[in-house]
């Protein structure tokens, strides 16, 4: 049996992936901006599940959590990065306070949130740290620039942490979910206030206020958190797991065009060596 900590479970993927993780009677601490309703969560499993309040944008909420979670379970073995939000808006069109909070949400917390526990894990030498990304991490999406470099700036840094971090036991896995029936593009999702007219012809495409979620989206948030909580208890643990077939074909259609492209340039890139 482990101990997992798991951020953003009020719903969606974070709640699927604590819901699979206690029905296999690991111990499951269940965070969430409000406890209520991690609470309504783990009233079932009270004998292996508790309910902290963990807010991203408060760090004292976070380093309460871990201590409780230790002092509960007697460590950490699994920290599940799952908590953040989108914002719709071009680039340009992008408000700097918002641009601010965005990455203090999907990065610099979760980040944060790493460092809290790697210390715990490092004593017990052994841990895993799961980083929820997003497809839009492997594809700057239009209209998404701003979220989708704050998922990659969190997979570089994962990528970083893992060769850091290997000879002391403790392994990393980044998971990248496609759209999810969540309610990810509903009062989650930011946009821009600010709008220049030369992006109205895309408007359609990205902006908030033009935006139908139809929940016909192709991830289902509860086989998801299922996958994830099976294929880390199984022990083989890819370095990214792409979480739905939509994401799957997008990042395969975005590699082959990628090595396409380097293959194209290699006799320019060569020439920039020493002769």
């Amino acid at each position: 049996m482990g101990t997992w900590l798991i951020t953003g479970c009020s719903g969606g993927l974070g709640e699927g992936i604590a819901r699979a993780a206690l029905e296999h009677g690991e111990n499951v601490a269940v965070t969430a901006r409000n406890p209520e309703k991690a609470q309504e969560l783990v009233r079932p499993y009270s004998d292996h599940g508790i309910a902290l309040r963990l807010d991203l944008n408060d760090r004292d909420s976070m380093k309460k959590a871990v201590t409780k979670a230790c002092g509960t379970f007697g460590g950490i073995d699994v920290l599940v990065n799952n908590a953040g939000h989108g914002y719709r808006a071009a680039v340009e069109e992008s408000e700097p306070e918002r641009i601010r909070e965005l990455f203090d949400t999907n990065f610099f917390a979760p980040a944060e949130l790493m460092n809290t526990v790697l210390p715990v894990m490092r004593r017990q030498k052994k841990g895993l740290i799961v980083n929820v990304t997003s497809i839009g991490a492997v594809r700057g999406a239009l209209g998404n620039g701003y979220y989708s470099a704050a998922k990659a700036a969190l997979e570089l840094l994962t990528d970083a942490l893992a060769k850091e971090t290997e000879h002391l036991g403790i392994r990393t896995m980044l998971v990248e979910p496609g759209a999810m029936r969540t309610n990810f593009f509903g009062e989650a999702l930011a946009g821009s206030e600010r709008k220049i007219a030369d992006y109205d012809v895309l408007a359609p495409k990205y902006r908030k206020e033009n935006m139908e979620d139809r929940h016909d989206q192709a991830v289902d948030p509860a086989r998801g958190g299922r996958v994830i909580v099976e294929t880390v208890l199984s022990g083989k643990l890819p370095s990214r797991l792409l979480l739905g077939s939509e994401a799957a074909k997008a990042a395969e259609a975005v590699m082959k065009s990628r090595l396409e492209e380097i293959c194209q340039w290699m006799e320019v890139s060569r020439q920039a060596d020493f002769q």
